[in-house]
Protein backbone atom coordinates (compact mmCIF):
# COMPACT_ATOMS: atom_id res chain seq x y z
CA UNK A 1 0.00 0.00 0.00
CA UNK A 2 2.83 2.36 0.92
CA UNK A 3 4.64 1.50 -2.31
CA UNK A 4 1.50 2.07 -4.39
CA UNK A 5 0.91 5.45 -2.70
CA UNK A 6 4.53 6.43 -3.47
CA UNK A 7 4.04 5.56 -7.16
CA UNK A 8 0.83 7.58 -7.36
CA UNK A 9 2.50 10.52 -5.63
CA UNK A 10 5.46 10.25 -8.01
CA UNK A 11 3.10 10.26 -11.03
CA UNK A 12 1.23 13.31 -9.69
CA UNK A 13 4.47 15.25 -9.22
CA UNK A 14 5.78 14.14 -12.62
CA UNK A 15 2.56 15.34 -14.30
CA UNK A 16 2.69 18.66 -12.44
CA UNK A 17 6.33 19.17 -13.45
CA UNK A 18 5.48 18.39 -17.08
CA UNK A 19 2.53 20.79 -17.14
CA UNK A 20 4.44 23.60 -15.45
CA UNK A 21 7.41 23.21 -17.77
CA UNK A 22 5.28 23.52 -20.90
CA UNK A 23 5.81 26.93 -22.42
CA UNK A 24 2.68 28.93 -22.97
CA UNK A 25 2.49 30.36 -26.46
CA UNK A 26 1.60 34.00 -26.40
CA UNK A 27 -0.40 35.68 -29.10
CA UNK A 28 1.46 38.45 -30.89
CA UNK A 29 0.50 41.97 -29.91
CA UNK A 30 -0.79 44.15 -32.75
CA UNK A 31 -0.18 47.89 -32.71
CA UNK A 32 -0.57 50.81 -35.09
CA UNK A 33 2.37 51.40 -37.42
CA UNK A 34 3.06 54.92 -38.69
CA UNK A 35 6.13 56.24 -40.44
CA UNK A 36 7.54 59.11 -42.46
CA UNK A 37 10.61 58.69 -44.65
CA UNK A 38 12.58 60.75 -47.14
CA UNK A 39 13.44 58.56 -50.10
CA UNK A 40 15.85 58.44 -53.01
CA UNK A 41 15.54 56.25 -56.10
CA UNK A 42 18.17 54.50 -58.17
CA UNK A 43 17.14 53.06 -61.54
CA UNK A 44 18.28 49.45 -61.89
CA UNK A 45 16.52 48.64 -65.19
CA UNK A 46 14.96 51.12 -67.65
CA UNK A 47 11.34 51.10 -68.90
CA UNK A 48 9.13 49.47 -69.98
CA UNK A 49 9.60 47.27 -66.86
CA UNK A 50 11.14 50.01 -64.73
CA UNK A 51 13.04 48.54 -61.78
CA UNK A 52 14.26 50.83 -58.98
CA UNK A 53 16.05 50.59 -55.65
CA UNK A 54 14.27 52.93 -53.24
CA UNK A 55 16.07 53.88 -50.04
CA UNK A 56 14.27 55.69 -47.23
CA UNK A 57 15.55 57.31 -44.04
CA UNK A 58 13.17 58.54 -41.37
CA UNK A 59 11.21 57.63 -38.27
CA UNK A 60 8.68 54.89 -37.56
CA UNK A 61 6.74 53.67 -34.58
CA UNK A 62 8.30 50.35 -33.43
CA UNK A 63 11.51 51.10 -35.37
CA UNK A 64 12.51 54.56 -34.14
CA UNK A 65 15.07 56.28 -36.36
CA UNK A 66 15.25 53.80 -39.19
CA UNK A 67 15.74 53.09 -42.85
CA UNK A 68 14.31 50.85 -45.52
CA UNK A 69 15.47 49.48 -48.85
CA UNK A 70 12.93 48.38 -51.47
CA UNK A 71 13.27 46.88 -54.93
CA UNK A 72 10.26 47.95 -56.99
CA UNK A 73 9.23 47.05 -60.54
CA UNK A 74 6.72 49.27 -62.37
CA UNK A 75 5.00 47.83 -65.45
CA UNK A 76 4.77 50.69 -67.97
CA UNK A 77 3.48 48.48 -70.82
CA UNK A 78 -0.19 48.93 -69.87
CA UNK A 79 -2.37 52.05 -69.70
CA UNK A 80 -2.31 53.96 -66.37
CA UNK A 81 -2.63 53.47 -63.50
CA UNK A 82 0.61 51.49 -63.77
CA UNK A 83 0.93 48.39 -61.59
CA UNK A 84 3.99 47.94 -59.39
CA UNK A 85 5.32 45.37 -56.95
CA UNK A 86 8.39 44.28 -55.05
CA UNK A 87 9.99 43.58 -51.70
CA UNK A 88 11.34 45.76 -48.91
CA UNK A 89 13.38 45.44 -45.73
CA UNK A 90 12.85 47.89 -42.86
CA UNK A 91 15.75 48.29 -40.40
CA UNK A 92 15.29 49.45 -36.79
CA UNK A 93 17.93 51.50 -35.00
CA UNK A 94 18.98 48.40 -33.00
CA UNK A 95 19.52 46.28 -36.15
CA UNK A 96 16.29 44.25 -35.98
CA UNK A 97 14.44 44.21 -39.30
CA UNK A 98 11.14 43.19 -40.86
CA UNK A 99 10.40 42.21 -44.44
CA UNK A 100 7.50 43.13 -46.72
CA UNK A 101 6.07 42.15 -50.06
CA UNK A 102 4.15 44.94 -51.78
CA UNK A 103 1.87 45.77 -54.68
CA UNK A 104 0.46 49.09 -55.76
CA UNK A 105 -0.31 51.60 -58.46
CA UNK A 106 1.27 54.70 -59.93
CA UNK A 107 -1.15 57.21 -61.46
CA UNK A 108 0.42 59.96 -63.61
CA UNK A 109 -0.65 63.60 -63.09
CA UNK A 110 -0.69 66.33 -65.74
CA UNK A 111 2.28 68.12 -64.07
CA UNK A 112 4.63 65.14 -64.62
CA UNK A 113 4.33 63.80 -61.06
CA UNK A 114 2.59 60.55 -60.11
CA UNK A 115 0.38 59.56 -57.17
CA UNK A 116 1.75 56.29 -55.83
CA UNK A 117 -0.17 54.01 -53.45
CA UNK A 118 1.62 50.91 -52.16
CA UNK A 119 0.15 48.11 -50.00
CA UNK A 120 2.70 46.21 -47.90
CA UNK A 121 2.27 42.79 -46.24
CA UNK A 122 4.76 42.15 -43.43
CA UNK A 123 6.28 38.67 -43.71
CA UNK A 124 8.63 38.09 -40.77
CA UNK A 125 12.03 39.49 -39.99
CA UNK A 126 14.91 39.27 -37.53
CA UNK A 127 15.18 39.75 -33.77
CA UNK A 128 11.92 40.89 -32.20
CA UNK A 129 10.31 40.87 -35.68
CA UNK A 130 11.13 37.21 -36.41
CA UNK A 131 7.44 36.21 -36.64
CA UNK A 132 6.03 39.66 -37.44
CA UNK A 133 2.90 40.07 -39.54
CA UNK A 134 0.81 43.05 -40.48
CA UNK A 135 -0.21 45.40 -43.25
CA UNK A 136 0.35 49.04 -44.06
CA UNK A 137 -0.19 51.45 -46.92
CA UNK A 138 2.35 53.90 -48.27
CA UNK A 139 1.40 57.11 -50.08
CA UNK A 140 3.71 59.39 -52.00
CA UNK A 141 3.93 61.85 -54.86
CA UNK A 142 6.73 60.74 -57.20
CA UNK A 143 8.45 63.56 -59.05
CA UNK A 144 11.20 62.69 -61.53
CA UNK A 145 12.58 66.27 -61.19
CA UNK A 146 13.02 65.95 -57.40
CA UNK A 147 15.29 63.15 -56.18
CA UNK A 148 14.11 63.50 -52.53
CA UNK A 149 10.53 62.45 -51.93
CA UNK A 150 8.51 62.28 -48.70
CA UNK A 151 6.73 58.99 -48.05
CA UNK A 152 4.22 58.18 -45.30
CA UNK A 153 3.05 54.77 -44.04
CA UNK A 154 0.04 53.84 -41.97
CA UNK A 155 -1.21 50.41 -40.86
CA UNK A 156 -0.44 47.85 -38.16
CA UNK A 157 2.23 45.37 -37.11
CA UNK A 158 1.92 42.26 -34.93
CA UNK A 159 4.93 40.77 -33.12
Amino acid sequence: MKQQFSRVLFCVFACMYFLLSCKKETQPKCSPLKATYTTTNEILNPPPMLQQRITGIGHSTHLGESKFVAISTVNLTTPPPFKLGGTATFYAADGDAFYTVFTGTSSPNSDGTSNVVINHDISGGTGRFKHATGKFTANRIADPKNPLVSLTFEGYICY
